[in-house]
């Protein structure tokens, strides 16, 4: 019967046939490693999904509930349209993205309509 081998240092060791690690140490920085990459993913993603939600936060300002504006004076302050944390189609199918506690709406190709919910 073969042993089986280290998935963190490739060694062999003594144990169950299904057993992936040689130690506690190796189990632990194979998966430290593993959630290190993730990490770093949805920490991209979630700064850009806040800097969204700043964006319009400020173009919204404190007393708005709706704001129309462009596309382009949203790209112009970075933000990203393929990044929300939702979408929701109302009774009229008109389709909201949410990103957080704000929403947008396009009404034109240019034309953005942002929503304070």
């Amino acid at each position: 019967m073969q042993k089986p081998v280290c998935l963190t240092c490739g060694k062999p060791f003594a144990g169950r046939i299904d057993k992936k690690y040689c130690s506690l140490y190796c189990k632990n920085t194979f998966n430290y490693g593993r959630r290190a990459k993730t990490k770093s993913a949805t920490q991209t993603i979630d700064a850009i999904l806040h800097k969204n939600r700043q964006i319009l936060d400020t173009i919204m300002g404190p007393a708005r509930k709706k704001l129309e504006t462009t596309k382009t004076e949203l790209t112009l302050m970075g933000f990203q349209f393929a990044y929300i944390t939702g979408y929701y189609t109302n009774s009229r199918g008109k389709l909201y993205h949410y990103v957080y506690d704000f929403a947008w709406m396009e009404f034109t190709g240019e034309t953005i309509l942002g929503v304070n919910t």
